[in-house]
């Protein structure tokens, strides 16, 4: 029996972190009966878990088949989600260097010196640990600017929780540069630049592109 965390929580981390290990294998069903047993709990945390981690596309879900995990992501996915990240980070620039608090900006630098002094050792609850980090710096760029249906749009293309299914166990590509990288991006806010601010965050974007798919291609 699982303790309180929410039950559904509990569920949904203990799922994903075995799909992301490769526990679960793309294409294998899960199965709410059967879960429930696994677990000893109702169905209902185990629905929920599983349509959260379908929103986050995960699994995927099929009309009269259920769920089943979603394929590995590949390099052309990996490439639109950058794709995607550097118009949206880059349209924003005005609102962002017009709007962003200092609150806002102390909350990146911690995040920032957060992903820098972490625990580097490959493994899971690192590597997620980091991503994290990583996202929420983002995301609070991104919300800065103030603008809902564009934050709608960012959470909906968020592909951050697969990057660790990507190349799971190796952890993050070059993590000093990528530290690097967002203090210039801290640095073109406060000088309130947004020239500056759009060139530094599309190379930060692209670079970490690539060296994702170099270290994919080193594994």
């Amino acid at each position: 029996m699982l303790k309180n965390k929410s039950v559904s929580d509990e569920v949904y981390d203990i799922l994903k972190k075995e799909i992301i290990q490769n526990q679960l294998q793309p294409g294998e069903h899960l199965i709410v009966s059967a879960l429930s047993a696994k677990f000893g709990i109702s169905g209902i945390p185990i629905r929920e878990a599983l349509v959260r981690l379908t929103a986050e596309k995960f699994l995927i879900l099929e009309h009269n088949k259920g769920f089943r995990v979603a394929a590995k992501p590949c390099n052309n996915d990996l490439y639109q989600w950058h794709e995607a990240r550097v118009l949206i980070e880059s349209y924003i620039a005005d609102a962002v260097i017009a709007k962003m608090t200092e609150a806002e900006l102390n909350e990146l630098k911690r995040l920032n010196y957060g992903i820098r002094s972490h625990d580097r050792s490959p493994g899971y609850e690192n590597h997620s640990y980091l991503i994290t980090m990583n996202a929420d710096f983002h995301t609070i760029i991104v919300n800065a600017a103030g603008n809902r249906l564009i934050n709608d749009m960012y959470t909906a293309v968020n592909y951050d929780p697969h990057l660790v299914r990507f190349h799971e166990g190796q952890g993050v590509a070059d993590l000093d540069i990528l530290c690097d990288e967002h203090d210039e991006i801290i640095s073109a806010i406060e000088e309130k630049n947004p020239a500056r601010y759009i060139e530094k965050t599309r190379s930060h974007i692209i670079h970490g592109f690539k060296r994702q798919i170099a270290l994919c291609k080193n594994e």
